[in-house]
């Protein structure tokens, strides 16, 4: 259970000091064995750092970015420098080479909002990053972690620092889907509080028996608090860490690494059990059994659910139960998870009118046995329905609302923003009044998302910045994407919906873009079904559909598509031009061309 006595992360992994049998577990490559690093040893490495970082003189309450694809390193660096009262702030490593210029943009953004003194990397992705000392005027040096820590004895012991509860552990930028990123300031009372939703009787009840097979980017919240922070709160039997890139271009290694490490949880977006559905072949399964998994989180992005019924269909015979199912709603602003289903529960999914959503109400649709056979066999949603997922409830101590924009409460079923108050919510921005006065309204965090309430349980719509307004109707993105992406021909999770003001027609002009496999003579007739699927689907009449090969779509670092960009970049007649895709758009790309090119730059240098 949960360690109320030690309410820092530094003071939980001091705890864990005599552990020598649990660990991480960091597999790094396919075919070798892992690095496992017991939680007694990680304080040990996790001291070295926090002294390094010391030598090169940070004090208590410095930033540090830490941009380090290496898991093992990654985890001793962050707790290194929580241990030296630094301040870590996560940065994702480059991702491709046809986005390098737009990386570094992005990297400078963060750190200079950030204020980093330091940057601490890898050999491999430092020879790219001198770029960032010029435009970062506080950066004074980017240091290798391996040359970092050979500064300092392998026991070296850091100047004691009083490291408290309301202390920043660290800065989390937000991904930058609907803007630039911002720097979430999360305490380590904040992390002590959302964790115990975590991990307690209202979360995933979690004890030493408890284990997680996770290949999650550890830049972000979902991968670092769910997988690298919760096991020193909640001391478990281990988590196995994979590298991103390996799930990216083998899915099947995921499933493997299950069968093997026989955990007991395991989170993901909902495209990646969609990808592990299309993409894994009947002869990759041999000996695979997914049995020992109680849950199968979801979150992070809209959840759909032919997509996690879908998985579950195909993987049952396999040993996989749709109980496991455990779809969450969350965000950076909340430390991370806000609202999950009970760990008995099946998934569960409201059928609801699509006009009548449109206009605000959450109006159920009666189950139709011809209607729910169809829906059931296609892997899609009927004429005129929207399937909404519940995320479930939110947790002790913690508040939930549905409201007007200026916080006046609405009753269930009724569409409107989803507030947030209580001890997992951020204090603000990091040096941005401006934004966390924003976010505010009345002492409640508006989260810029829409949802509703049914029977108590959460049901997300959308952003509402994303927000289509169509002759006084409200039309989701989400909703309009996922009919298109139901096409043969379209490829699914890969569709942005916007709207452009057009002041001739005087109303939102609707914009779908899409990529595709098929060659150009087809996008036409492409066009025509795509139109007409929406059109019979959500009563809504698309104005323009633009069709664009694979990795075309901008998306974050991770991996949400960024609707606003899209936008933009359409009228300004740069969308498709230049492989625009994100870090999980360019599943073949990243996979070929990252370290490619990092190698080449060290060959140039050296």
């Amino acid at each position: 259970m949960l360690d109320r006595k030690h309410p820092t992360l530094v003071a939980s992994l001091e705890a864990r000091a005599g552990v020598t049998k649990f660990g991480y577990h960091h597999h790094t490559r396919e075919g070798q064995p892992p690095e496992f690093v017991a939680y007694g040893e990680l304080l040990i490495r996790a001291r070295r750092v926090a002294a390094a970082l010391q030598e090169r003189g940070l004090r208590k309450g410095d930033r540090v970015g830490l941009i380090l694809p290496d898991s093992a390193q990654f985890v001793d660096s962050i707790y290194g420098a929580m241990i030296a009262g630094v301040i870590p702030v996560p940065v994702y490593p480059p991702l491709s080479l046809g986005q390098l210029d737009a990386y570094l943009d992005n990297t400078t953004h963060i750190l200079r909002r950030a204020g980093c003194k330091l940057v601490v990397t890898d050999a491999r992705v430092r020879p790219i990053l001198g770029k960032l000392m010029s435009d970062a005027p506080e950066l004074r040096e980017i240091v290798v972690q391996s040359k970092l820590v050979g500064t300092v004895p392998e026991r070296a012991e850091p100047r004691p620092v009083d490291v408290r509860p309301d202390d920043i552990a660290f800065l989390q930028f937000t991904s930058g889907s609907t803007s630039r990123p911002k720097g979430v300031m999360l305490t380590h009372s904040n992390l002590a509080a959302n964790i115990r939703a975590i991990g307690g009787d209202h979360g995933l009840r979690l004890n030493h028996d408890s284990s997680a097979v996770s290949w999650l980017p550890l830049y972000h919240d979902m991968g670092l608090i769910g997988f690298v922070f919760t096991p020193i709160y909640y001391p478990t039997r281990g988590i196995e860490f994979l590298s991103p890139l390996m799930f990216l271009k083998r899915p099947s290694v995921w499933l493997r690494r299950i069968t093997e490490f026989k955990p007991t949880i395991s989170f993901a977006p909902n495209f990646a059990w969609g990808l592990a559905t299309k993409r894994i072949k009947d002869r990759e399964l041999e000996g695979v059994d997914l049995s020992s998994l109680i849950v199968a989180g979801c979150g992070a992005e809209p959840i759909q659910f032919h997509t996690l019924n879908g998985f579950a269909k195909r993987f049952a015979p396999y040993g996989f139960k749709r109980t496991a199912f455990l779809p969450c709603y969350g965000m950076a602003e909340h430390t991370l998870a806000i609202t999950f289903i009970g760990l008995d529960e099946d998934l569960k999914a409201e059928r609801v009118d699509a006009e009548a959503l449109a206009a605000g109400e959450a109006r159920p649709v009666p189950e139709d046995a011809e209607a729910a056979a169809a829906e059931e066999r296609d892997g899609a949603d009927g004429k005129g329905v929207i399937r909404v997922v519940s995320c479930g409830t939110t947790f002790p101590e913690h508040e939930l609302k549905i409201a007007e924009a200026d916080g006046t409460p609405l009753p269930e079923r009724r569409v409107g923003h989803i507030m947030l108050r209580g001890p997992s919510i951020t204090q603000g921005y990091f040096e941005d009044s401006e934004a966390t006065d924003k976010a505010f309204v009345d002492g409640w965090l508006e989260t810029g998302d829409l949802g509703y309430l049914a029977d108590g349980e959460l049901y997300v719509c959308g952003r509402s910045k994303d927000l289509i307004i169509v002759n006084g109707r409200n039309f989701h993105p989400q909703d309009i994407e996922w009919q298109a992406s139901q096409v043969d021909g379209v490829r699914t999770g890969n569709v942005i919906a916007f709207s452009l003001d057009d002041a001739e027609a005087g109303r939102e002009r609707v914009v779908l873009v899409c990529e595709t496999k098929q060659p150009e003579e087809e996008h036409a007739a492409l066009r025509k079904q795509v139109k007409g699927r929406v059109l019979e689907a959500l009563a809504l009449r698309v104005d323009e559909i633009v069709m664009l090969p694979p990795g075309s779509l901008p998306k974050t670092s991770s991996g949400k598509l960024q609707r606003s960009k899209a936008s933009e970049m359409f009228r300004s007649a740069t969308l498709g031009k230049g492989g625009q895709g994100g870090s999980l758009g360019l599943l073949k790309q990243l996979a070929s061309s990252r370290w490619n090119y990092i190698k080449s730059s060290l060959r140039k240098r050296s």
